[in-house]
């Protein structure tokens, strides 16, 4: 069982240095995001902009990203709202983007258990409700059931 064990940790640790520091002619590279991946304020984010026939619940959504070894983004100041919303762009059947923020007993909180600091950034707190961020519109309170595309966040790898 302990040598399963160790060959599962070397596979997953073999796993991130491949997707982090990928091969070229057989020299390494080290960047702090994995490829298809955008960096901004030491945050790595996966924009998911899924045909309309693909996209997702935001309970789906942030299933998906869990299998990316992520969760839906979490924004935390201004500048990482700039750069999320500035990526949320608006394309043929796309209303919106999953991100980490849902209502939770009355209040916005975050996938990470905090809650939303900055009240202005969305419209009152709905039970039943989820943000959606969209370049021409901000942020966006809607049903989590509703169907969107989605963005991913995790921190970046230090290099």
């Amino acid at each position: 069982m302990e040598t399963k064990w160790k060959d599962d940790n070397v596979t997953r640790a073999q796993w991130s240095i491949d997707q982090y520091c990928p091969k070229d002619n057989n020299r390494r590279t080290c960047k702090a995001c994995q490829s298809g991946w955008l960096n901004s304020t030491s945050i790595c984010y996966a924009v998911n902009n899924a045909e309309r026939s693909y996209h997702k619940t935001w309970e789906e959504a942030r299933e998906n990203c869990t299998g990316k070894n992520s969760d839906l983004a979490v924004i935390v100041n201004e500048a990482q709202k700039k750069f999320t919303t500035d990526n949320s762009w608006s394309s043929s059947g796309i209303s919106g983007y999953w991100i980490g923020l849902k209502v939770e007993d009355g209040r916005w909180k975050w996938v990470d258990g905090t809650n939303l600091t900055n009240d202005s950034w969305i419209e009152p707190p709905v039970n039943g409700r989820c943000a959606t961020s969209l370049q021409s519109q901000g942020w966006r309170s809607v049903n989590c059931a509703d169907k969107n595309a989605w963005i991913c966040g995790k921190k970046a790898l230090s290099v």
